[in-house]
C-alpha cells in the first residue's frame, strides 16, 4: 500500500464509522417503535389509577403488583387463560401431524391425483374466515357445538391447514434427496423415514409453524366472538373484550388483563427465536 493509498484510506475511515454509527442508531429507533407499547402497557399494569392517569407515560413509581392478581381473579382472567390453553394446544398439535403427514406425502410420494390434491389445498388460503362464518355457526349449531373448545379448534384447524401444508411442502420438498435415498437403501420404510429422518430434519420449518399458529390461535377473535355464547367458555381476547366494558375507569386493570393476553404469544416466541428464524429463512436460503 503506497503512502498516497493509506492517507485516503484515514480521510475516509471516520466518515465510515460516522455512517455506521448513524445506521447503526437508526436501526435502533425503528426496533423501539414496536417496543415501545408493549413496554408501556406494562409499566400502565403496575400503577395505581390516579397514577395511570394522572402520569401515564413515565415509568411507574411504586410497583402495583394487586392489579394482575385483581384481574386474574376479578376480571376472570385466570379462567379465560385456561380455556385458551385448552383450544390453542390441541389446535396447534393436529395443524402439525396433519400438516406433516399431507406435505410430507405431497412433497416425497407419488400417486394419482397429488397435483390436484395441492391445488385444492391450496384454494383454501383464498377463502377468508369472514365468508365462513355464517354457514359454520350453523353447522356448529346443528352438531351441538357451540360454547365448546371444538367449535374453535375444528374451524381453525381447517383455516391453517393450507398454509401449514404449504410451509411444510416447501421445506421438506428442498430436503437433500441423497439423504432419503440412502435412508431407503438401508433399510428404512415409508413411516420410518417420516419420523427418523424427515421430522427431525423439517425442525425448523415446525417451529415456525408451531409459533404462527399458536400465535393465530391465541390471537383469534371472531370465532369466539361469534360460536361462545358463555362467558365460562370465553377464551382471553373475547374476555379482554368483555372486561373492557365493564372496567373501562379502571386503566391499570385493563392494562393488566392485556398483558395477562400477549405475554403467552411473546414468550413463545423469545424461547424459539432462533429455530423460528432458521425456518422462516430457510425457504430464500435454499
Amino acid at each position: 500500500m503506497t503512502a498516497k493509498t493509506l492517507v485516503s484510506e484515514l480521510r475516509l475511515r471516520p466518515r465510515r464509522t460516522g455512517l455506521s454509527v448513524s445506521v447503526h442508531v437508526l436501526a435502533i429507533g425503528i426496533a423501539l417503535i414496536p417496543i415501545m407499547p408493549v413496554v408501556w402497557v406494562m409499566f400502565t399494569a403496575l400503577k395505581d389509577r390516579a397514577r395511570a392517569i394522572a402520569d401515564p407515560l413515565t415509568p411507574p413509581s411504586e410497583l402495583h403488583w394487586e392489579n394482575f392478581l385483581e384481574a386474574w381473579n376479578v376480571g376472570k382472567f385466570g379462567g379465560y387463560f385456561v380455556n385458551s390453553v385448552v383450544v390453542a394446544i390441541p389446535t396447534v398439535i393436529i395443524i402439525v401431524v396433519f400438516a406433516m403427514l399431507a406435505a410430507y406425502a405431497l412433497a416425497r410420494m407419488n400417486f394419482r391425483g397429488k397435483d390436484a390434491l395441492f391445488i385444492l389445498f391450496m384454494v383454501g388460503l383464498t377463502i377468508p374466515m369472514s365468508v365462513l362464518i355464517i354457514p359454520l355457526f350453523y353447522e356448529m349449531r346443528d352438531l351441538n357445538l357451540l360454547s365448546t373448545p371444538w367449535a374453535l379448534i375444528l374451524p381453525q384447524v381447517a383455516k391453517q391447514l393450507p398454509f401449514a401444508i404449504l410451509l411444510l411442502y416447501s421445506f421438506i420438498r428442498e430436503l437433500p434427496g441423497e439423504i432419503l435415498d440412502a435412508a431407503l437403501i438401508d433399510g428404512c420404510n415409508r413411516r420410518q423415514l417420516l419420523t427418523r429422518i424427515v421430522t427431525p430434519l423439517s425442525t425448523p420449518a415446525m417451529v415456525t409453524l408451531i409459533v404462527f399458529s399458536f400465535m393465530w390461535s391465541w390471537n383469534n377473535f371472531l370465532l369466539p366472538v361469534i360460536l361462545i355464547h358463555e362467558d365460562a367458555a370465553r377464551t382471553l381476547p373475547v374476555g379482554l373484550n368483555h372486561f373492557r366494558g365493564r372496567y373501562v375507569t379502571d386503566v391499570p386493570m385493563m392494562m393488566a388483563g392485556a398483558t395477562i393476553t400477549y405475554l403467552p404469544v411473546l414468550l413463545i416466541y423469545l424461547i424459539f427465536q432462533r429455530q423460528f428464524i432458521r425456518g422462516i429463512s430457510a425457504g430464500a436460503l435454499k
